[in-house]
């Protein structure tokens, strides 16, 4: 009978050889595309169903995952047998299909089932539902009334296209961005854990605490935004970061709940990050058509805004958090010194590569390859031992594949959608209400986007959003590049929106908050965000980067004041407690932005402008204020202490 032991080590050397086989097709080409592709399915079905195994036999698991073992390792021979089967025969399916054999037919649906199994044990029931319904649909769509009426083609055409066989297509449809681009980079996500440089933001995260109240904090997005660009799932990245960043919130004076929000909130921003946006920078590069360094170049603006939103939450939300004190706790500077030239150089050479067009892979390749070298260049207290890079080069596989997997099934609902024409149906049916109205499309377009990713990983959800809603936001002439992007934001804030709120979900397992306690933090932090892509879709040169314009700069200035009101307004401090009078005043703030949006008058950005910088210099007076009264007072050569009371 297979135990734990003897499934982990069967898991670890299936890493090992997914780990090799990846690193090796970037310097050699093995074999064609197409059998590269099959491959690496037949690596995602073989090392995600192995995780979950290992998971299951572990001594703490349930009975119920005991019971689901022989099921999982039935569904995985199959569908390794069927992917190795159609990975020796795609020439002779290149020419024969859609005249596919009974034996090609039962393998492709093998290959189908498989995946849909492991979809649902790893991303929950929603995305493996919406893509079985998905083939029944493409299967016996003919038997429909009105607009989602269709033809259903043969049965061999549908498993052709569904099974990927002759091109890369249903099933194969994202497996090249997973292939080709994603697995390096978030092998390479991982191993910033295995090699320690989670660790230094933590020092840094006592270093300014040291400095500001709210240094940990800023610790924590740092941490969270580096590593998440590189994971690609908020999820995923508050379950590698949280237990580091929220343990060390709680433990200096944050709320659980306040803690869970400032990971998951930095989490949502870090896939807007370039050069690297997670998978989602990849996905608007495939469906525009464009190369990748376009479509990161256009998130620098939008990314920077998001950061400094979650930025001045944390400034207000450390003033209005009494229990949060600076901490002269003892810092690790040599650590860090240490530590962060391997991050740095590494990160700055996958960056540089990225910018000059290599391929992802090829830039990860080496950007790989300095970050273990240049770790093992550290003293002997400062290097990863070698359990500690491969616990982080077996997250970042995992992670990777899991990543992979969800390509594979929204491949076969992509495929669905556009071949049958369903996803322009409902498209139409739902956007039809705008009309010719913009800004009614947006409004529709929001709460759509928001709809679709309920309980979806975003990347499954923008590739959704990027056919039912994006095509019309496209005609109502909003700019493709704009259109993208705002379809791809909501996307990410379905992670955080009720009642599913998978982020807010992940993060409370950690924090032990409350989850709607969660959500009302998280909200506080995110709101005005919301505003962001309305402002790059009016002022669309705000995505042209570096060639943004004065108008473009402009709406970029309006809306970090807008964002600098909101925060002191629902935090309800500016340098000191606001009445509830002050904050309502401030809240014209966003009110002004958004009339400015509509009309685009000037005067009014002008005002929301002025009045942020009055914010500031009341904020810095106030401060200034509480130093001077509990510091000595300076009277020219002399100087006294201020009493702490005085009596009459």
């Amino acid at each position: 009978m297979l135990g734990y032991t003897s499934i982990r080590l069967l898991r670890d050397a299936t890493i090992a050889l997914a780990i090799a086989y990846q690193l090796a097709i970037i310097i050699y080409p093995i074999h064609g595309a197409l059998e590269f592709y099959y491959f690496h399915l037949g690596l995602v079905l073989a090392v995600v169903g192995l995780s979950l195994l290992t998971e299951w036999s572990a001594s703490d698991a349930s009975p119920k995952a005991r019971l689901g073992r022989w099921p999982l390792i039935a569904v995985l021979i199959v569908g390794l047998a069927a992917t190795a089967y159609l990975h020796l025969i795609v020439g002779e399916l290149e020419l024969r299909q859609p005249f596919i054999t009974q034996t090609d037919f039962i393998a492709g649906f093998c290959v189908l089932a498989a995946v849909i199994v492991l979809v649902y044990l790893v991303w929950g029931s929603v995305l493996a539902g919406l893509i079985f319904l998905s083939t029944l649909y493409f299967a016996f769509g003919d038997l429909l009334p009105g607009a989602f009426n269709y033809e259903s083609p043969s049965s061999d055409v549908i498993m052709s296209y569904l099974a990927g066989m002759g091109g890369a297509r249903g099933v194969l449809w994202g497996i090249p961005v997973s292939a080709d681009t994603l697995f390096l980079i978030i092998l390479f996500g991982g191993l910033l854990k295995g090699t320690r440089i989670l660790d230094m933001f933590n020092e840094v995260g006592k270093l300014l605490l040291s400095v500001s109240r709210g240094g940990i904090c800023y610790s924590s997005i740092l941490a969270s935004s580096a590593i998440g660009m590189v994971t690609g799932q908020a999820v995923a990245n508050v379950a590698l970061s949280g237990p580091v960043t929220i343990t060390s919130m709680k433990q200096r004076g944050l709320s659980g709940a306040a803690a869970g929000a400032v990971e998951v909130v930095s989490s949502l921003g870090s896939q807007l990050i370039p050069p690297i946006m997670g998978l989602g920078g990849f996905l608007i590069a495939v469906n525009l058509g464009v190369p990748y360094v376009e479509v990161a170049a256009a998130a620098i603006i939008p990314a920077f805004l998001f950061v400094l939103t979650v930025f001045i939450a944390a400034y207000f939300l450390a003033e209005a958090t009494p229990g949060l004190e600076r901490s002269n706790e003892p810092v690790d500077v040599a650590g860090i010194l240490w530590t962060l030239p391997s991050f740095l150089i590494s990160f700055g050479v996958l960056v540089t590569l990225l910018y000059l067009r290599y391929s992802a892979g090829y830039a990860a390749f080496w950007a790989l390859g300095l970050l273990l070298t240049l770790s093992f260049l550290r003293p002997a207290q400062y290097r990863p031992s070698w359990t500690e890079l491969w616990a982080g080069a077996t997250y970042g596989t995992i992670s990777a594949l899991q990543l992979g997997l969800i390509m594979a099934g929204i491949g076969i609902l992509v495929q669905v959608l556009i071949t049958t024409g369903a996803g322009f149906e409902l498209g139409r049916t739902i956007m039809v209400a705008a009309g010719d109205n913009v800004a009614l499309g947006l409004l529709l377009g929001m709460v759509l986007s928001m709809l679709i990713g309920l309980g979806l990983p975003t990347p499954a959800a923008y590739a959704l959003i990027a056919i039912v809603m994006i095509p019309f936001l496209i005609d109502l002439g909003v700019p493709a590049m704009a259109a993208h992007f705002f379809g791809f934001y909501f996307a990410i804030f379905s992670a955080v929106t009720p009642p599913v709120a998978v982020g807010v979900l992940a993060a409370t397992r950690i924090s032990g908050a409350g989850f709607y306690a969660t959500v009302r933090e998280a909200a506080r932090m995110s709101l005005v965000a919301i505003l962001i892509p309305y402002t790059f879709v009016v002022f669309p040169s705000i995505l042209a980067f570096p060639d943004v314009g004065l108008r473009a700069t402009f709406a970029c200035l309006s809306l970090m004041a807008a964002i600098l009101m909101w925060g002191a307004a629902i935090y309800g401090v500016m340098g000191r407690p606001l009445r509830r009078i002050e904050r309502l005043a401030l809240l014209l703030g966003p009110a002004l932005h958004c009339a400015y949006l509509a009309t685009q008058w000037v005067l009014v950005a002008a005002i929301v402008i002025a009045a942020a910088i009055v914010l500031i210099l009341r904020t810095w007076q106030e401060q200034r204020r509480k130093e001077v009264g509990s510091s000595p007072v300076a009277l020219g050569p002399y100087s006294i202490s201020k009493p702490s009371s005085l009596k009459p």
